[in-house]
């Protein structure tokens, strides 16, 4: 690698790096400037949880008072059910509104074949309304005390008169509300419910703690329009930054070019005068050639040609066009020139001279 080439490699290195941090600038802002829309997400996550005790009758088969969930009972035996409804949910952010809660029981009938006979449904604890505010939690727990007996004795009397077979309990925990959030332009509404499933009107009775939410949760989605002036700082900025990349790319490319065409210049001209050193002279000026049939060559070894035919040396000198190579014999000179830059415009510019002289 020359001195040229290393001495020039803090400066390439220090012109990628401005222009790596120009682009990342321009991306970053006209991203930004042109990002005037945002989402803004809210959302929840429901929680239920039952737990129950199941009460038995005086002198019952077990000899038990009590059994907890997840036992076979009968039926005959059980005298009440004791059940701690507990519902919870968890907001993304703070929430402030009221929120009511209550219990209602449905009873329902079916024949052998799953039909659904009869069906009826109950409130049967007051409405509770409480209020939250800016909070991320909301917790509820409610006891119920469930006579299983009354329950019983209802579906008996529908089975004996309309022939049904099996029944069953549900008492349900509902729970509803409409909360307000900062990030969000509506309120946000709340409608959900957990049961106990107790059948009836069977012999043997397995009571099971059904968790049944309407929705396990809920994504809420709000689109807001926040151009402001920094967003329309940021775009002009981009979009000046952007112009100069391109003005700097443009200038960069021609620079390029220019030295890639210099560079080659310099390359011809110096590989013809290290490999002909032996028959080329070196002048400070342009020899005189005034009254002088000047040949132009098209390449050097038609010069090498001229050359070889009448011995003359061949001279080099440098001038603004360009490196000329020129062999004199006599009255005749035969001239090669290596240009500094091509004329595209030569044989126009000829054309109107011709016609100008016309």
């Amino acid at each position: 690698m020359s001195e040229k080439i290393k001495s020039a490699w803090p400066h390439i290195v220090f012109k990628i790096c401005v222009f790596v941090a120009l682009i990342v600038t321009c991306i970053y802002l006209l991203v930004y400037g042109f990002s005037t829309v945002r989402e803004y997400h809210f959302g929840y996550k429901e929680t239920g949880d039952i737990d129950y005790t199941v009460n038995l009758l005086d002198g019952n088969f077990l000899n038990e008072k009590s059994l907890k969930s997840g036992e076979v009972y009968y039926a005959e035996s059980i005298e009440s059910i004791d059940a701690t409804y507990k519902y919870g949910a968890d907001f993304t952010d703070p929430v402030t509104g009221d929120y009511t809660y209550y219990l209602y029981a449905t009873v329902s009938a079916s024949s052998d074949n799953g039909d659904k006979l009869w069906s009826n449904s109950t409130q049967i604890t007051d409405s509770v309304t409480k209020h939250i505010s800016n909070s991320k939690k909301l917790r509820i727990s409610a006891k119920q005390l469930v006579r299983y007996s009354e329950y019983e004795n209802i579906m008996q009397r529908f089975a004996e008169q309309y022939h049904a077979t099996t029944g069953e309990l549900k008492i349900y925990l509902s729970v509803k509300g409409n909360f307000d959030t900062e990030i969000m332009d509506r309120q946000v509404a709340l409608d959900s419910n957990i049961n106990l499933t107790v059948p009836l009107a069977t012999e043997a009775v397995t009571i099971s703690a059904v968790t049944d939410t309407k929705n396990d949760g809920k994504i809420y989605t709000r689109k807001a329009n926040i151009d402001s002036d920094r967003h329309r700082f940021c775009r002009f900025a981009g979009v000046l930054i952007a112009f100069a990349l391109l003005y700097l790319t443009v200038s960069m490319i021609q620079a390029a070019h220019a030295e890639r065409k210099a560079h080659y210049y310099e390359y011809s001209v110096n590989k013809l005068r290290e490999e002909y050193d032996s028959i080329i002279v070196d002048l400070k000026t342009a020899p005189k050639v005034a009254g002088l049939h000047i040949a132009h060559v098209q390449g050097f070894d038609e010069l090498l040609d001229v050359y070889n035919s009448i011995k003359q040396p061949i001279n080099y000198y440098e001038a603004k066009d360009g490196a000329h190579f020129i062999l004199i014999n006599g009255r005749l000179a035969w001239q090669f020139v290596i240009p500094k830059e091509k004329k595209t415009r030569k044989t126009a510019l000829k054309r109107r001279v011709a016609r100008r002289r016309k």
